[in-house]
């Protein structure tokens, strides 16, 4: 294919492949567009006309299968040998393809929860300090593990594979499974979970667990599939039960996620508190009975709510931003970084749009560290896709990055600003967009891909709020 390329072809070519057009045309619309050229195909093949509602409906069997089966080879095989309008029949979860995790929403206090779920069976479960970790059980009794952007990092916990062929022995009507889980550092000798701070010390590449020094300890807390079976349409109540009642629990190596079952205001508080005694970073609140309470894969729901102590401590709230460029330092800072850059990420159209310059919670360790890290994904000019104000000299930082890296940033509250774009499409004419007051380093999020940082659509929806509570 390189070869026959022309002019610029082989760099789209080569960018479709890494899934990095940004020419606004993101996962959704690759989807929605094979769906459409699958069934014109089909039904031109039969002589008959697609109409509006056979296309609506092949772009929902598209979608619902490539959010079971995240495969584009497996979807249009599937597609040409059973049809578009089939696909759900056959492109259902399979151990070892890993599906996108459901997501939540944040959420600032608990009377909101109790709003959110008024008349709704609900349950609490600590959120976990950890990395996100969907565990595959495949029928050939090998495991695989998956982060929460789908890359296998099996390599980089190779102490969890003898905690498997446990979990295997102790339950042998076990075959296949995949389980939604927080992997987390663990202290064998108090019992207790340890920061991401000490997790993230651990080597990602080339681990022999002979090396390991930082222990880890799975929460399990939802499970997908159970020897062959789909668990989606079951609600999480049902879901859960099946975790109980064919998994057994292994102390320090494998668990499930502490719960709580109420709706009782003090109940909670107490339960949250405890949370955050247990080294956890708040908790989880989901929908436990219903259609509301299925497990809606690749999906932001409101049907999650996340509900953090720094919400509650009045610190802020906490984003994930990508880091799109530096500022040169002064003073003790000379000859490195001084401030960055970041931006929020628009899903729909693949841009970044800048939201605010941050230059504070940097020690002068981490400063040299982010130096090595960022100075090979300098560039020398923006990539289209940043969108910052091209008109003001002030928007523009005095280097521009890839963008590779995450950071994890505590804010005081939200602002209107002419100077940064986060949100310009969905506030009135697009010359303003959302900026951050007080912006605060607290880490790098090597856990995430730019692709999972904070949405512009979430931003504008906190400083909304945000406007309407004050």
């Amino acid at each position: 294919m390189l070869t026959s390329c022309d002019s610029r072809e082989a760099k789209f070519l080569m960018r479709s492949l890494e899934g990095t057009l940004r020419i606004q045309f993101a996962e959704k619309s690759v989807v929605v567009a094979l769906a459409k050229a699958l069934v014109e195909h089909e039904m031109k093949q039969r002589g008959q006309k697609v109409t509006p509602a056979i296309l609506s409906e092949a772009e929902e069997q598209m979608k619902e299968a490539f959010s079971q089966t995240p495969n584009y080879e497996l979807i249009i095989e599937s597609a040409i040998k059973y049809g578009t309008l089939k696909l759900m029949d056959h492109c259902t979860l399979k151990p070892g393809i890993p599906l996108k995790p459901m997501l939540a929403k944040p959420t600032k206090s608990i009377t909101e929860i109790l709003n959110q779920f008024e008349n709704q069976e609900f349950t609490c479960e600590y959120k976990y300090d950890g990395e996100r970790a969907q565990v595959h059980l495949l029928p050939d009794r090998t495991l695989r593990v998956y982060s929460r952007s789908s890359e296998n990092m099996t390599q980089r916990y190779p102490d969890l594979i003898p905690v498997m062929e446990e979990l295997q022995r102790l339950n042998p009507e076990v075959k296949s499974f995949i389980l939604d889980c927080e992997c987390v550092a663990w202290d064998k000798k108090q019992e207790k979970i340890l920061p991401f701070q000490i997790l993230s010390t651990r080597k990602r590449k080339d681990v022999k667990e002979e090396d390991i020094t930082v222990q880890v300890c799975l929460f399990a807390f939802d499970i997908l599939l159970y020897n062959g079976e789909s668990l989606l349409q079951k609600s999480l109540k049902e879901r859960r039960q099946y975790m109980y009642d064919n998994l057994k629990v292994i102390p320090g190596k494998f668990r499930f996620s502490e719960k709580l079952d109420s709706s009782d205001l003090d109940v909670i508080t107490k339960f949250l508190d405890q949370s955050v005694k247990d080294s956890c970073e708040g908790l989880m609140i989901k929908t436990l009975n219903g259609t509301n309470s299925l497990y809606e894969p690749s999906k932001r729901s409101r049907n999650w709510l996340k509900l953090k102590k720094d919400y509650l401590e009045g610190v802020g709230d906490s984003l994930d931003l990508v880091v799109i460029g530096a500022y040169v330092g002064k003073g003790k800072r000379t000859g490195g970084y001084g401030g960055f850059l970041l931006a929020s990420y628009n899903p729909d159209s693949g841009e970044f749009e800048a939201i605010c310059k941050i230059g504070t919670g940097f020690s002068e360790e981490m400063l040299a560290s982010l130096f090595e890290k960022l100075k090979p994904t300098q560039l020398d000019k923006p990539k289209a896709s940043f969108v910052y104000d091209k008109t003001n000299p002030r928007a523009a930082p005095d280097i521009w990055f890839e963008p590779t890296t995450l950071f994890e940033v505590k804010v005081a509250d939200f602002t209107e600003s002419p100077l940064y774009k986060c949100g310009y499409s969905f506030l009135g004419d697009g010359s303003k967009g959302v900026s951050l007051r007080f912006p605060r380093f607290v880490r790098i999020r090597d856990d995430k891909s730019v692709e999972d940082a904070t949405t512009s659509e979430q931003i504008v929806e906190m400083y909304e709020k945000q406007a309407h509570l004050s």
